[in-house]
């Protein structure tokens, strides 16, 4: 089924994930699978659009089929950074998956991509004839992407096959993690394969790159400034999609005596420096996340992620007293999007 939205005035989100889910288990859950049964869903589109976009109207709602339950419901912002700590929240309020309905906030791959054929115009596209070569740059793979079709489509509709492909292979997330550049291509690349083949190469650059637990790992990155050597750590991948809902950044520059000829920490530094992480770490609790750092010139910016709707960033500024190198400056910025952090990423 489609995506539904609406232009609306933006309301008060929590008030609007309560609402939903309580209208979901005293009838929405019901409605909607009784809907589907009875081959007429159009009888509660409006009721779910209305819930959904009560809860933010950006946000867009689709069906499918779930992996473990019978239905999956998916509530996504569709891409808009801004949005997406709001679909995280309605996901973490949602219920336990049960037999009929599992929930997300991203879509999900397809169970079987290459059984989807597509209609574009008078036209219709298998997947399976989806020809695809990756070559990775970083920590993300570019890619073209053939079909015999192509050559008699416009960019806009090739485009348009590609990344709906994508999303399909892939799921929203992975798409957005793993995949750089999409580029079409009207002559099939000569290393390329099918489009579910996609998914092996990904799931090894997964393996690669993320822990045991699915979590990001840590990488060590230098650079020459006309002021000296600045060194960094930053997780990889540096993306929201790991933390939707920690959407504002709390910069903590944190000045240390002991520096190295380059500005950079000498080892006695560089261990309280890093107790001074934990400590803070410790007083966020589950309510944030630090992301990166960079030491530069006798000073160390810690790049915390937080939950705007929790007080983490009053609980961070209050943690830095006390340092003993001198004045910790705490600074705190709505970001939905870690734009604060994009000079980090590779």
């Amino acid at each position: 089924m489609g995506l539904f939205r609406r232009a609306a005035r933006t309301p008060d989100p929590a008030a609007g994930i309560e609402a939903f889910w309580r209208w979901w288990a005293a009838e929405g859950a019901a409605l909607t699978a009784g809907s589907i049964a009875d081959g007429d869903p159009e009888r509660m589109v409006a009721q779910l659009s209305e819930r959904v976009h009560a809860v933010h109207p950006g946000l867009a709602w689709e069906l499918g089929a779930g992996s473990t339950s019978r239905h999956l419901l998916v509530v996504s912002p569709e891409g808009d950074a801004s949005v997406r700590p709001v679909a995280r929240r309605w996901l973490r309020a949602a219920p336990a998956p049960d037999q009929t309905w599992e929930y997300a906030d991203l879509r999900q791959p397809a169970l079987d991509v290459t059984s989807i054929v597509l209609g574009i115009g008078d036209r219709k596209l298998a997947f399976r004839d989806l020809r695809v070569s990756a070559r990775r740059t970083g920590h993300r793979f570019d890619v073209v992407l053939h079909h015999p079709a192509y050559p008699d489509l416009p960019e806009e509709a090739r485009n348009q096959v590609a990344f709906l492909a994508l999303d399909a292979t892939l799921g929203e997330a992975d798409t957005e993690l793993w995949v750089g550049r999409v580029t079409t291509s009207t002559a099939p690349p000569l290393d390329a394969f099918g489009i579910d083949g996609l998914r092996v190469v990904v799931r090894d650059l997964k393996a690669e790159l993320l822990d045991g637990e699915g979590g990001p790992r840590w990488a060590l990155l230098t650079a020459e400034t006309d002021t000296g050597p600045l060194l960094a750590m930053t997780q990889i991948p540096l993306s929201p999609l790991l933390s939707p809902d920690l959407d504002r950044h709390v910069a903590v520059r944190v000045p240390y005596a002991g520096r190295t000829p380059e500005g950079l920490p000498e080892p006695e530094s560089l261990d309280a420096l890093r107790r001074f992480e934990d400590h803070l770490l410790e007083r966020l609790g589950g309510s944030g996340s630090l992301v990166a750092h960079e030491s530069h010139q006798g000073s160390r910016t810690l790049h915390f992620y937080v939950d705007s709707t929790t007080p983490a960033a009053a609980q961070l500024t209050a943690a830095v007293a006390g340092w003993p190198d001198g004045k910790v400056a705490v600074e705190a910025t709505d970001d939905p999007g870690w734009v604060k952090v994009a000079h980090l990423r590779s």
